[in-house]
């Protein structure tokens, strides 16, 4: 019987060595994938933030692209529209003077015409 506790007892104490054993060999492998986990949450946020950071530059590039185009075009058709009024205005000022030398009289009975209208309704106010 002895020898059968004796084994017993010895069977228990391996038994437990190796509970022990795999204690330490879980507590290993607990922390090895907390480790991973925690790795790869960082490694996909870095990739996230690199990804949006490359779209976010992307858009912006686009964006300034199309402000730019909109831009010349806008300078473009200010100088147009520059071009054309002083045109008009030169045109204007022709057909004034031509105006004024065909018909002297004509013109400075207008403008007294309009400055005694003009100090008329001056005066009413």
């Amino acid at each position: 019987m002895r020898a059968n506790g004796t084994a017993t007892a010895n069977s228990t104490k391996e038994l437990v060595k190796e509970i022990s054993v795999l204690k330490a060999q879980l507590k290993k492998l607990s922390t090895s994938i907390e480790k991973d986990a925690t790795n790869g949450i960082g490694g996909a946020l870095s990739e996230i933030q690199t990804k949006s950071k490359e779209a976010i530059d992307e858009v912006l590039e686009t964006a300034q692209a199309i402000i730019d185009d909109y831009s010349d075009g806008a300078k473009e058709t200010t100088k147009a529209l520059m071009q054309k009024s002083a045109k008009l205005r030169d045109d204007a000022t022709d057909t004034l003077i031509e105006t004024v030398k065909e018909r002297p009289i004509a013109t400075l009975a207008t403008v007294i015409g309009i400055g005694f209208l003009a100090g008329y309704l001056c005066r009413r106010s």
